[in-house]
């Protein structure tokens, strides 16, 4: 199952966008286990679980787009003095807090302007 935002409305998810763009075999895959996990582990959980996976994935692709921005890599990192390393860590730390703080208060005003759709999960297949 494909969520894309984190900012609790989904403004620009559409349905018809994600099953398009996969083949159908795909999908259907994907779905069967989708319902498998929902029928093992509850709707609630499989949910929650799915919301904390889109997060740790944005997450990730923060950090990576930081470090690209900052001319970073894993291998210039190593090779860092522990106190550059620690120094280099805390700034990408910082742009990623940074937006994960603009991604809330995108979702804050949505939800003040009545924009926020309602988090829910479509089980239809």
């Amino acid at each position: 199952m494909a969520i894309s935002g984190i900012s609790g409305g989904y403004s620009n998810w559409s349905p018809l966008g994600v099953i398009s763009a996969r083949p159908a075999s795909t999908t259907a895959l994907e779905a069967a286990s989708d319902l498998d996990k929902v029928r093992d582990k509850g709707l609630v959980a499989f949910a929650k679980e799915a919301k904390k996976d889109a997060w740790e994935e944005k997450l990730k692709q923060w950090k990576a787009e930081a470090m690209k921005t900052m001319g970073l890599t894993e291998e210039s990192l190593a090779a860092m003095t522990p106190d550059q390393r620690t120094a280099a860590l805390q700034q990408v730390d910082e742009a990623v807090k940074a937006r994960i703080k603009e991604a809330m208060d995108g979702a804050k005003a949505q939800a003040k302007n009545g924009l926020a759709v309602p988090n829910f999960v479509d089980l239809s297949v």
